[in-house]
């Protein structure tokens, strides 16, 4: 008697469990690589976020002084603090601020933001001071990025 070609059902039954297997043990490895993925692009938009807020104070577009969600101490140290989902459009002190409303909430609205900018020195024309961004957005707990900059105005 001749045998047919093909698989036994053993043969293919074998097979299955040893791609079951396989793919058992490496789902929970796809699964932390996902996550991991995730929590790095979400760090990544936070940097982006501290630089934006940098690059407002040097162009001069952020207040030193007590307005909207700043407060001055008197020792000259100018704190803002931004909620998450915090609402620009209704910060009309600062004018840049209702400008571009649509633009910061699109870019500021997942974190929750904290600005120090506190007096260094000053001259003539012209002070300097050291500002300190605080990026801070939810995962399984809070999480944040810290950057700090010396500008002039």
């Amino acid at each position: 008697m001749k045998r047919a070609e093909g698989l036994t059902i053993t043969e293919v039954l074998v097979a299955m469990l040893l791609v079951l297997v396989m793919a058992t043990s490496v789902s929970p490895m796809l699964t932390a690589t996902m996550s991991n993925n995730s929590s790095s692009r979400t760090r990544s938009s936070a940097l982006s976020a501290a630089e934006t807020w940098i690059e407002r104070y040097r162009s001069g577009q952020e207040p030193l002084d007590t307005v909207g969600p700043c407060v001055e101490v008197p020792t000259g140290k100018v704190t803002c603090t931004y909620a998450y989902d915090h609402s620009f459009s209704g910060d009309t002190g600062i004018p840049s601020h209702v400008s571009d409303a649509a633009n910061l909430k699109g870019q500021f609205e997942r974190f929750r933001s904290v600005l120090e900018a506190t007096p260094v020195s000053s001259g003539s024309n012209l002070s300097l001071w050291e500002l300190k961004v605080q990026v801070f957005w939810k995962e399984k707990e809070e999480k944040s990025v810290t950057v700090y900059t010396r500008f002039t105005r």
